[in-house]
Parts: structure tokens; sequence; C-alpha cells
């Protein structure tokens, strides 16, 4: 790890990463060298803290030309890899934007949220999708921009919204390029809030065709400035006459914080917005920063932010106040209105937070709680967030398969999920097959390849680095005993146990009377579930490899063998081997096939054998 003291003096931001190279924190720093510093000097560290440095195994910085500049870039990666010790989104939402090509020759206009660096314009973002889909449709009344992506023809039929008066039909030579290109720069500032100046250049353009004649043309101009009118005045008669607020309240527990926006737009409250964060043990003034830098970065600023308490980083407001050009007030109201706004915000967050904390609960109890009694009851070191369960699958040691089902943090990880065809154990042996297939498993851990195929189960190649933290296998102490000669020969310490359908006994090595649960036990609970589902998978995937091979097979053709006697007589004599095998008096001592089949079947095998 590089030693803080070779940092530079220097605004930036530094990443720590963990033996694993994950990030799992980011911060920023006027100074970089004396930010970091703090961490390893620091005696008083609170919990997180400590936690955080000693989980540190690595440090990556960059340096940027100022604070400012840091604190954006704080923001973006937080959002790109959530780090587990930062305060985090949960909602991480995309705000909707209007586009406009103006890099095309007949530009388009549509909703996006995506803002890219095309060349095109974007307005925006928006707190209202409602409220951007009213925009364009106004826009696309009055100045007829096109919204669609058809290809430009000189000679084309006119698609619907020509037809409804929504676009000029560019794509049929309807209107030339200077004449669009004037309905777009009008459109445009518009959006840009220029109404009266658009109005003022509406009107000169109208006098003009007048003064040449061209009264089509006129007429469209006069059409143009009668909705702009209509528009203006509808907004002059909204109630209020205050500017645009947000009224922004957090509620903080130990884990988990809500956070809660009431839009005020022209003294009227129009909506609202609500988050969950990952506040990691936070201070309420440290979420607060971290919400106001995640989601301003992506959200409208408007004139006034009412807040619930100050963040603890003055340099976001200083951002906050940038990012309007200076027109921002930010406070804490103490009496009126405002601070009831803010009352009212702060209500919602904290019956968001009661939600999200009982949503927690019933988590922590179906799946966390499983797995810290489940650490308990079997003295592992380590919470078992990834279990691998296997299990074996055959008939008469027919098409024998095993399975391999995954649970990461309680639940399903289905991704991962792999189905094994037996390759080296013949005939009924349940055990070495749990003990092959193991066994290359393990192979992948320790990045030797193995033989472990994914057929079936659309695998991820992510495996072979994967280490679970508990193994079970489907079966009392024969089956367990496979595991753990396959671990000793890779040389891997994993904890290991068997699980036993009968009286659902745990089976532990080195135990010799297996660990018994009551039956409500949680920890119990999810080692059946994740037996049963590893039971499931390896059925079906034997299910369908033998399906396979029957509809595939040399009795296929047989007069009197069809798919119901060719499974008889599989599972009669335990393979098409043993079919082979068995004497015309065999076959004909098989329930449902009769001497004349017995006759056909055998004449064929001894053929087919014979060739």
């Amino acid at each position: 790890m590089k030693k803080p003291v070779l940092l530079p003096d220097s605004p930036g931001v530094y990443l720590f990463k963990d033996k694993s190279d994950n990030i799992i924190y980011v911060g920023k720093a006027l100074s970089l060298k004396k930010r970091v510093s703090q961490y390893f000097q620091r005696s008083d560290k609170d919990v997180k803290t400590r936690a955080l440095v000693s989980t540190i195994s690595d440090l990556e910085y960059i340096v940027t030309t100022s604070e400012m500049d840091a604190l954006i870039l704080e923001s973006n990666l937080i959002k790109e890899h959530r780090p587990r010790y930062n305060v985090v989104l949960k909602d991480d939402k995309q705000y909707p934007f209007i586009k406009i090509t103006v890099n095309e020759d007949f530009p388009r206009i549509f909703l996006t949220r995506r803002k890219l660096r095309d060349g095109a314009r974007y307005f925006g973002p928006y707190t209202s999708a409602r409220a951007v889909r009213e925009t364009l449709k106004l826009i696309n009344q009055v100045f007829k921009i096109r919204p669609c992506k058809k290809k430009i023809t000189t000679s084309g039929r006119a698609c619907l919204n020509f037809q409804m008066g929504l676009c000029n039909a560019p794509c049929s030579g309807m209107i030339d390029n200077e004449r669009y290109r004037m309905n777009v720069d009008d459109a445009i500032r518009f959006l840009e809030g220029s109404s009266e100046e658009l109005v003022y250049r509406l009107d000169e353009r109208m006098q003009q065709y007048v003064v040449r004649e061209e009264f089509e043309s006129a007429a469209v101009i006069r059409d143009q400035l009668q909705s702009l009118h209509h528009i203006m005045s509808a907004r002059q008669h909204i109630t209020g006459g205050f500017y645009d607020w947000d009224a922004v309240a957090v509620a903080v527990s130990n884990k988990t914080a809500a956070a809660q926006v009431l839009y005020i737009r022209d003294g009227s409250l129009v909506g609202r917005s609500e988050f969950t964060l990952y506040s990691r043990g936070a201070e309420v003034e440290e979420v607060m920063s971290a919400f106001l830098t995640q989601y301003y970065s992506d959200a409208p600023v408007p004139t006034e932010i009412l807040l619930s308490v100050l963040p603890d980083d003055p340099t976001v407001l200083e951002w906050l106040r940038d990012m309007s050009d200076g027109k921002l007030d930010i406070a804490v109201p103490e009496r009126g209105r405002k601070k009831e706004l803010v009352d009212m915000a702060y209500k919602n967050a904290r019956s968001l937070l009661t939600m999200s904390l009982l949503r927690d609960e019933k988590r922590e109890k179906s799946g966390q709680g499983a797995l810290i009694e489940l650490k308990r009851v079997l003295d592992l070191a380590n919470l078992p967030m990834r279990v691998e369960a296997f299990d074996i699958s055959n008939i008469g040691g027919t098409d024998a398969v095993g399975s391999m089902v995954v649970f990461s943090g309680g639940r399903p990880d289905k991704q991962h999920y792999r189905h094994f065809n037996i390759k080296t154990v013949k005939g009924i042996d349940d055990p070495a097959m749990i003990g092959e297939v193991i066994s290359r498993r393990l192979a992948r851990i320790v990045g030797c390849g193995g033989e472990g195929e994914n057929e079936d189960s659309g695998g991820n190649e992510d495996n072979k680095d994967e280490t679970p933290d508990l193994i079970v296998v489907d079966g009392g102490p024969t089956q367990l005993s496979a595991a753990v000669s396959a671990l000793r020969q890779w040389g891997l310490d994993i904890p290991v146990i068997g699980l036993s359908k009968q009286m659902e006994s745990i089976h532990i090595p080195g135990r010799d009377s297996p660990l018994t649960l009551p039956g409500e036990s949680l920890a119990l609970n999810m080692l059946k579930h994740i037996r049963d589902e590893s039971h499931r998978f390896a059925i079906s995937h034997h299910r369908r490899r033998r399906s396979s091979r029957l509809r595939s097979s040399v009795l296929d053709g047989i007069p009197g063998v069809g798919k119901i006697r060719k499974e008889m007589l599989l599972r009669h004599f335990g393979s098409l081997d043993g079919v082979r095998a068995a004497t015309l008096a065999e076959l004909e001592k098989v329930p449902g096939i009769s001497k004349v089949t017995a006759g056909a079947i055998h004449n064929v095998l001894h053929v087919s054998k014979s060739l």
C-alpha cells in the first residue's frame, strides 16, 4: 500500500481497496496527504472508521485542480462503484431530459434519461416525466419538430404525426431544411425560457410573410403566436408568486437512512420523491452531504433549497451554488411556511425509514438471521455468505448427474448454478459421484480448470475464482467423507457438512453424533431450502439428459417398443448395456414385454452388437 507520506499535498480523490482489490471507500480532500494520513494517525476513530482502516489493503488517488472538482469526481465514483463504507443512494433514479439532435440535418426532439456527449442539445433534467411529455406535445403542436427516426426522402408517405398536425414531415419533403431549422431554433429559445424574445421574433417573421403576400406561411406563424400567448397566460394564472423551492429532509438510523424531497413550484406543492440510503453508521450531517451531492448531480437545482439540517461539508453548498450560477439560497428555516414544508418532508422521511427498517428486519429474520445462527451452531470463523450445495441424481446408475446450487446472503444465486455429467464413476455409487463433482469444482477454485462443465445452467466463468464459505452435501456420513477427501486432495480448508433427509440431521466432520436443530430453527430451514433446491436442480437435469438419450436409442424402431417400454427396459436392466446383455428368457420376464416383442428386441440388439 502507498504510504500517506508519499501522497501529494493537492486536492483530489482517494480510493481505499481491500485485499481482493475491491473499492471499499471513496473520499475527497483539499490535501490528499493530510486527509489520508488522518485515517492512520487518529486514535479516537469511530466504529465505522476503525472497521474501514482494518480492511484497507491498497490505495489509489486522483489529483484534481480544486476541491470542487474532487467533490464531483467523488460523487461519480461512488455512483459507479457503490463502495461498502460510503453513504450510497439505494434508489439511483435517472431523471428525464428533452433532447434535440441539432447535429442532424433535420433534428428530432424526444425524451431521454441518458445525457451523452454526442453533440445534441439537452434540456433538464426534470423531476416529472409527465411534465416533459406535456412539454414535448406542446412543442410538436407549435413548432412541429419530428420525434421519429424515419428516413428522410424527397418522396415518401408522411407518417401519422403529419396527419395529426404534430410534424412538418421533412421525411417526405414537405418542408425544406432552412425553414425546418428556423422552427428548431424557435423551439430551443422556448426551452431556454426566452418566451418574450421568441414572441417578438415570430411576430416580426409573420409581418415579413405578409409583406411578401405569403399568407399561408403568415397564418402558420399566427397560430404559433396564439398558442404561445395561451401558454404564457396560463403560467401567470398559477397562484403563489414564490420562487421554486425544494424542501429536503433526511432521517437516519444505524445502517439505513431515508430522504424526502418536496417540490414547490410557483408556490404550489407539485410533487415529491423519496429515497433510501446505506448510511453505514454515518451522522445525519454526513448523510445530508452525501445525499445532496448524489441527488443534485442529476436533478435540477431550484432557486432555493430548504434543509432539515446543514451538510457537514461546506464544499457541497459551494458546489450547489456554482451549479445554479450563484442564484441559489440554501437555509434551514426556523419558522413560517418554509419550516412547515421541511417538517412535512421530515415526517415523510421518518415514515419511509420506519417502513425500510421493517423490511430490513423481515429480511434479517428470513436471511441474515439464519446465516448468523448457522455461523454459531456450526462454529464457523466467518458468516457463510456464500453457500454451495451438491447433490446427485441417477436411476440405477444411468445418466448420472451432479448439481451445484449457490446461495448468496441466504438467497438463491441462480446465475452461478452448475450441472455436472458424471464421468469417472460407473454403477450406483452416490458417495463416489459426490467426490467426483466436488473435486471438479475445487479444481476450478484453485485455478486448475478441472473438468467442471456447465452444459445446461448457463453458468459463469467467475465460478473458478469464488471460494464458498460453506459446502453442503445431500447425504450422511459416507457422502460427507467423500467431500472431505476431495478437499484434502486439493489442500483446501473449507467448512463442509452433510444434511441427511432422515431426521434432518446435520453431519459434521470429526463429530461422532449428528447435530439436530429444532424445527423452528432459521438455520435448519435455510439448510433444508438449500438441500431441496440442489435436489430439484439435479433431478431437472437428469430428466432432460435421460429424455434426450431415450429419444435417440438403438431401441428406437423396434416393433412394439415405444417410449414407455423403452423406459421399462432401461429401468429393469439398469442401462442399454444391460439390455444388450440380457438373454431372450430374461427379456421375456420383463413385465409388459411379450414373447414376440422380446424376440424382436433380442434380434435387433444382437445384430447391432455384431455390426
